[in-house]
């Protein structure tokens, strides 16, 4: 086809059918593609559609396609409305960074109706528009887009998103009304029987009737203080709250400086968790707001109901903060965890944790080193066959659609995360760990984005040359062995924990009078059953597929698998 019939960058059609012989035949079936073609996509988006393909619309229009004609009246209404300046208050401003470290500023807006509705400004805008805006604020926003919200920290109930453009003008004004709905606190019973959706961010409010000991905990390899407290409500409900970083050390401070007879806590923006069945509340990270008997109305009347009951506050004595640092690390490593050889871990018939010394032998790429999750929800993405009519899916994922199924929407912005499948090997035996993105990064000190560069067009199914480095490497792992390992004899481990640093591997092995040989070691000829686990001379490389006994994770001799050369049918 010629250029002269491309519309919008959108090159005519072609159809294309493979034959049994495998030629290739072209259907000049235009006005047929036009309308039959999905365009679920843009039924999400229907302003990417208006901006960048806004021709390819009209032509689906002209073919009588029923989405575009959808799409259509969404856009005639967006536009309808926004000739109509929106007043409306911020009365929640934060700036939210993603894991690619762009900077976006999200706000909660009220308008005089009492009607919330969350707003974004886009990395790209904020220098345009910070010094504008603040929480507290009455402003009138025109020329602004509209898009479907998503996620699982949504801050209101609405459907729709309001993302600021280039173009959005912003103009300071009166305030709205007092007394708009601002603080909705949801009910005790709602929260616990699963009738809130935990993706929306809710308020609650109670009475304060037990309060635990400030506790450092690490999460994600971070240092984050945690509190937990419980609550109450009138009908002597009683709901979890546990909270996370500043505010849990603000909290704990204020809780045991108040002198109050009876603390009101009060949780804004609020996080439904759900662990192993039990709910409970949380703060999300800055988001959520803490207050404790603060002056509002509804706080004001619960105070007054509990004049005459006499159950305080239970504050839970004090202990002192545990840091989790490199040394409980190393304590965790050396003393509180049993050790175990990979034999003893393979063997074991029970649930439990163990530390194991071992040396990575090689790195599977079967099944990929990397993996796609969703920037907004960090849940794995999905790859899907094209939808283009007589477009054959051959298994190539480069012609495939990214979904999101949390989502729920095609192509969304993915970040790559770490997904390591380790051959590991003692003087014992030999085994499968599995390794995500955190403890990864602990191994190779890098993101994965750096690997596979911004785009992700790296091979998942070839080792770059950072993964190969690991080879001959020896760590301690913290493994948890699970049902399936005991049960059914699943040959791979999941690992908590990892410690790279030699001086705690040295001790380690101190402790069973054992030596380390680490690479700044002297390099003098020894006798192969001298060399520890970290120096032994690994077997030779051979396929697997030409030798499949040595394919199994109870045999002590450890292989390198090799990636076969593909060769050109031509040749």
């Amino acid at each position: 086809m010629s250029s002269d019939g491309s519309v919008n960058n959108y090159p005519t059609p072609e159809i294309i059918i493979l034959s049994d012989d495998d030629d290739m035949q072209e259907v000049d079936d235009t006005n047929s593609y036009f309308q039959n073609i999905s365009l679920r996509y843009f039924v999400d988006e229907p302003l990417e559609m208006k901006t960048q393909h806004e021709d390819f619309k009209d032509l689906c229009m002209m073919n009588g396609n029923p989405e575009a004609h959808y799409i259509e009246g969404i856009l005639q209404y967006f536009e309808h409305e926004n000739k109509v300046t929106v007043r409306v208050a911020i009365v929640k401003l934060w700036k939210d960074y993603s894991a690619s470290c762009d900077q976006t500023i999200e706000m909660v807006l009220i308008d005089a109706n009492g009607d919330k509705i969350q707003a974004m400004v886009k990395n790209d805008l904020v220098n345009q528009f910070e010094e504008i805006l603040a929480e507290g604020k009455t402003f009138i926003f025109t020329k602004f887009a509209l898009s479907r919200e998503f996620g699982s920290y949504r801050a209101t109930n609405h459907r729709y998103k309001i993302n600021f453009l280039s173009t959005t003008l912003v103009m300071i004004t009166d305030d709205l009304p007092t007394g708009l709905n601002i603080f909705a606190p949801v009910k005790f019973n709602d929260v616990l029987d699963g009738s809130l959706n935990p993706d929306f961010l809710v308020d609650v409010f109670g009475h304060v009737i037990e309060v635990g000991h400030l506790e450092m905990s690490s999460v994600n390899g971070r240092v984050i203080e945690k509190i937990s407290l419980q609550i109450r409500d009138l009908d002597d409900v009683r709901l979890r709250i546990v909270l996370w970083g500043k505010l849990a050390q603000i909290v704990s401070d204020d809780i045991q400086n108040h002198d109050a007879k009876r603390i009101i806590l009060v949780l804004t923006l609020g996080k439904i968790n759900v662990s192993e069945g039990d709910r409970y509340m949380s703060n999300a990270l800055n988001i959520s707001e803490v207050e404790l008997n603060p002056n509002i109305p509804v706080v004001d009347q619960f105070r007054v109901l509990l004049q005459n009951d006499e159950l305080g506050i239970d504050i839970v004595v004090a202990k002192p903060k545990i840091v989790i640092s490199s040394v409980s690390e190393k304590e965790d490593f050396l003393r509180k965890t049993p050790r175990k050889t990979i034999a003893e871990m393979i063997e074991c018939h029970q649930g439990d944790k163990c530390i194991v010394m071992c040396t990575i032998g090689a790195i599977e790429s079967d099944m990929g080193w990397y993996y796609l999750t969703c920037k907004f929800c960090s849940m794995a993405v999905q790859y899907e066959p094209p939808l283009v009519s007589g477009d054959p899916y051959v298994g190539d994922l480069k012609k495939s659609k990214i979904y999101c199924s949390k989502c729920q929407r095609y192509d969304p912005n993915v970040l790559p995360r770490y997904k390591l499948h380790l051959v590991v090997f003692d003087n014992t035996g030999s085994s499968k760990f599995l390794l995500f993105d955190h403890l990864a990064r602990k191994l190779l000190d890098q993101p994965c984005i750096e690997l596979t560069g911004p785009l992700a067009d790296e091979d998942p199914y070839v080792l770059p040359l950072a993964l190969l480095n690991l080879i001959g490497k020896t760590y301690l792992f913290k493994i948890e062995i699970l049902r399936e390992n005991f049960m059914y004899k699943h040959d791979i481990f999941k690992v908590n924990k990892i410690i790279t640093n030699l001086d705690i591997i040295s001790e380690f092995l101190r402790q069973k009078s054992l030596k380390i040989i680490s690479p700044e070691c002297s390099s003098q000829q020894r006798d192969p059953s001298d060399l520890t686990p970290a120096k032994r001379r690994v077997g030779p490389v051979v396929n697997l597929d030409e030798e499949p006994y040595l394919n199994s994770v109870t045999k002590s001799g450890i292989t390198t698998r090799i990636k076969k050369e593909k060769h050109d049918k031509s040749g």
